[in-house]
């Protein structure tokens, strides 16, 4: 009976054991399986890089917090921080950042024209190239999810300066296979002898032309079709402008010339 008694006994403790043991691992599955059950797999992209994460945690909020992520107000996160997340759950992530950012710009060159008679007129000759010059800008830039939203100058110096581009722009022109330096429309009076000398001290003579020095310098040398070789040596009081005095050696012949408006070629 002891012996009965016994085994008895040992398969009470064997069965407890055994039903312990089963309990305990119904336990782990139940929980294995709630496990498995709440993991979710989703997506998540930053500022257009994607990766794929699993997590527990019910919101976006509590994902972020999770991972010790703080965002700033200006930030934009689709979906919104308290929407529910479920598996397959796409979240994107705008960062918004304000930064300084220095670069290297060109600046452009003027262009001054300088008349010449050493060329007709039409012709044009660069004389000395312009070059661009070099500035550094630095900029404050705003950007959204990586891409630009605004850029704002906030400092600029000047590294090199530009050089300005010269070009030479003819006067002159060509009458007759000759060049002269330019030529002006004027009315012309023809006179003679008067018993005077000229204001440069010269005795008149064919080719004696009196001008306003204010337009055409004394001592200048010219040509005027119909006339012919002309010598700025005289001035008048009534000679104002655009107005010359051609000399004539007889008074019909000043008479015939009388008065007209020529071009007057000045060398």
């Amino acid at each position: 009976m002891n012996w009965l008694r016994q085994k008895i006994n040992e398969n009470r403790s064997f069965v407890r054991v055994l039903a312990l043991a089963i309990g305990c691992n119904l336990i782990i599955i139940g929980l294995f399986a709630m496990i498995s059950y709440s993991v979710k797999d989703i997506t998540v992209t930053v500022n257009g890089k994607t990766a794929q994460y699993k997590t527990v945690k019910n919101s976006v909020s509590d994902m972020l917090t999770g991972w010790g992520v703080t965002l700033d107000e200006k930030d934009v996160v689709k979906p919104g921080m308290n929407n529910q997340l479920k598996d397959g759950t796409n979240v994107e992530i705008d960062l918004f950042e304000v930064y300084k950012e220095t670069v290297s710009e060109a600046t452009d060159f003027e262009t001054k024209t300088e008349y010449t008679s050493d060329l007709l007129e039409g012709e044009t000759e660069i004389t000395t190239e312009g070059v661009k010059g070099e500035d550094s800008v630095t900029y404050e830039v705003t950007t959204l999810g990586g891409v630009e939203q605004s850029r704002k100058e906030i400092a600029r110096t000047t590294v090199k300066e530009p050089v300005t581009q010269i070009v030479a722009e003819g006067t002159a022109v060509s009458y007759n296979g000759v060049k002269y330096s330019r030529v002006i429309r004027v009315v012309a009076t023809g006179y003679t002898h008067t018993g005077h000398r000229t204001a440069t001290g010269t005795k008149p003579h064919r080719g004696t032309m009196a001008v306003d020095r204010r337009v055409v310098a004394m001592g200048s040398y010219g040509y005027v079709p119909g006339y012919g070789e002309v010598h700025a040596e005289d001035t008048g009081g009534a000679i104002k402008g655009n107005r010359i005095d051609l000399f004539f050696n007889t008074r019909g012949q000043a008479i015939s010339w009388g008065r007209r408006t020529v071009d007057l070629y000045i060398k």
